[in-house]
């Protein structure tokens, strides 16, 4: 074996044990040498003895010279030197096993150490310098993602710093899709009052499509920034220095989420609202101040009189039965509109369904799977076709709209209340009221014990528009009662 690795190595009596075995001396041992030769006066071999090393290291040493590596000089790679330069210049991440692999073609027959020794010296990681960043006020803003995964589920956070006071933004939420990288950039800037010249992103689909054969960005997200008027910068791949600043305040977010507990989104949001304004409020250990009083120094552009929708666009088709799909779950839209091609509006909180630019449809926003959610009004021209079994489907579609509705007309109806008329009745102030308005009276009257569709329409009748009802009591002399007014002088004499 050994003389294998001979015959390899020409007759140096170098082997690859020895050769893998490189010396390494520390500070202390070499201390430790110039100590025994200077102080205690021992000759060399004395040294070597006593520390158990040989003299000539132990000359080297004492005359300051450095161990020089011995590069391996096999004739068997040398005729493959080529092709590993050749590798190395287009793949310098190449390991020393898809080397081994890659040379096989080619009729190599030796070992795989072999190929270890060889190419150690392309394998060896570079050191990297880079040049200190300096920021002018108003000149940059660095913005990534984040994401966290909590006991609610994951949730992502969208980080907004000013490169030059440091002040910080950051908001968590469900998703990281285009209207939600919007969302954070407007709430961002308005806390702010205004915005830097230039935003720097990591390379986000949100901003960047494509980089090869060019650099794409993300067309709604250029109107954006073509709306706020700042540039885009998206950093070099494999270049996270490039916005080190924001990078570094992740890490500091990470350990705040890992050593905190949140019941949700809201309460996460809440809490870190707290925390990063402490955070804004304390002197920055590089520039001396507190962001806050920094942001005073910002030389920020003026926001926009109308502020950016922060909505993403999404073409979709209506089914036959009038819904629309979006995220897994089924939206209701109006009837008449079945088979039509739409456009979704997708905003954090809701959506909106447009056909040929008309808003038809309105919907909260639901971040569960699979869920069919239908407004009852969106039923009303098929309801009118089919009047047979008109007011059962119009108590179904009440029902399945809001569990205080349903709990309503079973209530009702448990008190002698027709529940198809009472579902008719609340079917009907959908028509004059939103959603939100009718399960907001809905749920007044059942915190009540009230299950009167009267009640409701009290609720959401505006006052001017009611009708004069005066209250009579039950005895009608009560109404006879005069009462002879008193005059002025009589009560100076209390005084």
């Amino acid at each position: 074996m050994i003389q294998d690795k001979i015959d390899i190595y020409g007759s140096l009596p170098y082997t690859f044990s020895i050769f893998k075995r490189e010396v390494a001396m520390d500070q202390s041992r070499i201390n430790q040498v110039k100590h025994l030769y200077e102080v205690e006066h021992l000759s060399m071999k004395q040294i070597a003895k006593k520390l158990r090393m040989c003299t000539k290291t132990i000359s080297r040493i004492l005359k300051g010279k450095k161990r020089q590596k011995r590069e391996p000089s096999s004739p068997l790679m040398q005729s493959f030197s080529r092709l590993l330069e050749t590798w190395y210049q287009e793949y310098p991440f190449l390991k020393a096993t898809q080397i081994y692999e890659r040379l096989q073609p080619y009729g190599y027959t030796g070992s795989y150490e072999t190929v270890c020794l060889c190419t150690k010296r392309y394998r060896e990681k570079k050191k990297e310098a880079y040049h200190e960043l300096d920021f002018l006020p108003g000149e940059e803003t660095q913005i990534d993602w984040m994401e966290a995964t909590l006991s609610f589920g994951k949730v992502y956070g969208f980080v907004f710093l000013l490169a030059y006071s440091r002040y910080l933004y950051v908001k968590f939420y469900p998703r990281s899709s285009l209207e939600f990288f919007l969302d954070g950039h407007v709430e961002a800037m308005g806390e702010i009052h205004g915005l830097t010249r230039r935003h720097r992103y990591d390379n986000l689909k949100s901003v960047v499509t494509a980089r090869k054969p060019e650099l794409t960005f993300n067309a709604q997200f250029l109107d954006f920034a073509r709306h706020y008027g700042f540039s885009i910068h998206p950093c070099t791949p494999g270049r996270a220095n490039e916005k080190g600043r924001v990078e570094r305040v992740i890490r500091d977010i990470r350990q705040f989420v890992k050593t905190n507990t949140f019941m949700d989104i809201p309460n996460l949001n809440t809490k870190t609202t707290l925390w990063r304004r402490q955070r804004n409020e304390r002197i920055h250990r590089s520039t001396g101040k507190a962001p806050i009083d920094m942001l005073k120094e910002e030389n920020l552009k003026a926001l926009p009189a109308i502020p950016y929708k922060p909505c993403r666009v999404i073409p979709a088709v209506i089914t036959t039965t009038a819904f629309i799909e979006f995220e897994t779950n089924r939206y209701s839209v109006p009837t008449e509109y079945a088979g039509m091609v739409a456009t979704i509006l997708s905003y954090p909180d809701h959506i909106e369904v447009l056909v040929r630019e008309k808003k038809v449809a309105y919907h909260t926003r639901s971040f569960d799977r699979r869920l069919k959610i239908e407004h009852p009004s969106h039923r009303e021209r098929l309801l009118q076709k089919t009047s047979n079994f008109k007011y059962e489907r119009i108590q179904q579609l009440m029902k399945r709209m809001d569990a205080g509705i349903g709990h309503f007309l079973t209530m009702a109806e448990s008190e002698g209340e027709d529940p198809l008329a009472v579902a008719y009745g609340l079917f009907k102030l959908l028509k004059r009221s939103s959603k939100a308005m009718l399960t907001s009276a809905v749920r007044e009257a059942n915190a009540l014990n009230i299950y009167k569709l009267r009640y409701i329409e009290s609720l959401l009748t505006p006052r001017m528009m009611r009708e004069d009802n005066p209250v009579y009591p039950q005895n009608a002399q009560l109404l006879a009662i005069t009462y002879t007014q008193r005059e002025l002088s009589e009560y100076d004499e209390l005084v």
